[in-house]
């Protein structure tokens, strides 16, 4: 063989084991377990056992969430004892098979990622007022995305009605579809106003969704991120005025887009800022 040939052969060879790194088995024997009748990813992304917001995984056999992946984690021990192989990390989007402890990678997952996460582009928001088309959620049930239902916890009704409201604003509406319009605002650090911010739009997204797996949402991450932020004047169990939520809601959305006083600061100011003219 000629001198030349050999790098490449050597080469190959070294290489090899990345390769079969690379293409390491990541198709899961386990998906048919999925229910997806069971998964809500409305609900605040906290551990079932340990009540942590780190590292937090929803199992997809039953719905419920559990810290960790490795050994002696809940979600690991949750796995062994009950044989709920299907999990989603509620942070990073990427799915694993445990306790074997490996990434899945099949197209087949991407609406539960999608339900967890939607996403709309330019175009597909351009046709949101004209389209009449209608989603079927995973029950049979028909609905129109940005008319559903949003689940009364106990006494937010009066919150309710004004984030529906809110949610046909087309400018607002479009502004919180698309996350990277507010994902990198800047807050000092340990404000929680901008918590408030990302709340909103993940429930506009999840209100507009076309491929959610049930045709109402439950608006109680929003919610909590109100009472957090109104310092609990505005709660959800208890009843409030609608007309004084509304007008302390745009505020502090305006304050936490660090809008200030100048027109056009924020997409509150250029969506409800008007002018007056007195005559007299």
């Amino acid at each position: 063989m000629d001198e030349s040939e050999d790098p490449p052969t050597k080469k190959q060879k070294l290489e090899e084991p990345e390769n079969v790194q690379d293409v390491k088995p990541r198709l899961c024997p386990y998906l048919d377990t999925i229910n997806r009748q069971y998964l809500d990813f409305d609900f605040e992304k906290l551990c079932s056992v340990s009540l942590t917001r780190i590292n937090v995984y929803a199992c997809l056999v039953c719905g419920k969430y559990f810290q960790g992946r490795g050994t002696n984690t809940h979600a690991y021990t949750h796995s062994v004892a009950e044989s709920h192989h299907v999990y989603l990390n509620l942070h990073t989007l990427k799915f694993y098979c445990l306790p074997d402890n490996y990434e899945i990678i099949d197209s087949s997952l991407d609406d539960i990622k999608y339900v967890l996460n939607p996403t709309f582009t330019p175009n597909h928001i351009k046709t949101l007022d004209s389209s009449t088309k209608l989603s079927r959620a995973i029950d049979g049930s028909l609905y129109m995305p940005g008319i559903v239902g949003l689940n009364n916890i106990k006494a937010n009704d009066y919150c309710n009605v004004v984030l529906q409201a809110l949610s046909h604003v087309a400018p607002l509406r479009n502004y919180f579809l698309r996350e990277e319009n507010y994902i990198k605002v800047k807050r000092p650090p340990g404000d929680s106003a901008f918590l408030l911010v990302q709340r909103y739009g993940e429930l506009m997204r999840k209100l507009w969704n076309p491929r959610n797996f049930k045709a109402h949402v439950s608006p109680h991450e929003m919610l909590q991120a109100v009472v957090l932020w109104s310092k609990k004047k505005f709660q959800f169990t208890q009843q409030g005025d609608p007309i004084d939520f509304l007008s302390w809601f745009l505020n502090a959305l305006h304050k936490a887009l660090n809008g200030n006083k100048k027109k056009d600061s924020s997409i509150i100011y250029k969506s409800f800022l008007g002018n007056m003219k007195i005559y007299t």
